[in-house]
């Protein structure tokens, strides 16, 4: 072999495992874990027609590993036609659908609040909350932390209580994984109920942002957060928040879906 052929083998060589480290490099890098929480209003938009369609196309376009959705009706006798609106949820995202009622429907129906997942939950925890319209806390597990969402009462009283009552469930779940909470909290974020939250949660989504429109047009001073996502307070050091936002749809419900991305760095 020519000595010039012997560099240049070298060099394609060089070359060769430089492309596989990049490629290595590229496989291993971390990906943000973007969660939402979404108040879909029984998937009833503005012009007060039920359209699970484009409920679908609101959670879709934000691509979400994980979705905490509020106001579902499974199997509503009237308002929703029948409709198994979690499980429907599911199938039309391609995503896992967990749902927990607050308020009971006849036929294993019901009112109340969904998790959809990319993965099957290793296991689910339901708890009922107060409320002159009955609550609930639903958590999934997962391999690497607990995922959930709630919709709180519209009576502080009741709020307050049902803080309380998702401590003590969050610090046993929140014992060996992370514990991601998200929901409508009906509280804005200098209440009483954000203040009992923030003992043992932090917040990961944006406070003074408009997640609640009524579909009223905006006018200063009338922004109202009261759509959160956060996480148990003990893991917040182990992530990063790449991304947050809320989308200004006024058209699928009165609220607007929260969109928080993460980083995970580490223990």
């Amino acid at each position: 072999m020519k000595r010039t052929d012997w560099r240049f083998g070298l060099l394609a060589a060089a070359v060769s495992v430089f492309c596989v480290l990049c490629c290595f490099a590229e496989k291993v890098r971390p990906v943000p874990v973007r969660l939402m929480s979404y108040n879909v209003r029984h998937c009833c938009g503005a012009d007060q027609k039920v359209d699970i369609d484009r409920t679908v196309a609101a959670i879709l376009r934000e691509k979400p590993d994980l979705a905490g959705i509020q106001e579902l009706d499974c199997r509503s006798p009237n308002r929703s036609g029948g409709v198994d609106q979690p499980a429907e949820l599911g199938r039309r995202t391609g995503m896992h659908a967990t749902f927990a009622a607050g308020i009971k429907y006849p036929n294993n129906g019901g009112y109340g609040v969904a998790v959809l997942s990319k993965e099957k939950p290793l296991s689910v925890v339901r708890h009922p909350l107060p409320g002159r319209e009955p609550r609930v806390l639903l958590l999934c597990e997962f391999k690497d932390f607990w995922f959930g969402t709630t919709h709180l009462s519209l009576q502080a009283t009741n709020r307050v209580k049902s803080v309380e009552i998702i401590r003590k469930v969050v610090e046993e779940c929140s014992s060996n994984k992370p514990v991601f909470l998200t929901g409508d909290w009906n509280a804005s974020p200098e209440s009483d109920t954000l203040v009992g939250f923030k003992k043992f949660m932090t917040v990961l989504s944006k406070e003074k942002s408009r997640t609640f429109h009524g579909f009223k047009p905006y006018k200063p001073g009338s922004e109202r957060c009261i759509d959160y996502i956060a996480v148990s307070s003990p893991s917040a050091l182990r992530y990063e928040v790449s991304d947050s936002y809320v989308i200004e749809d006024t058209v699928t419900s009165d609220h607007f879906p929260v969109v928080t991305a993460l980083m995970h760095k580490g223990r």
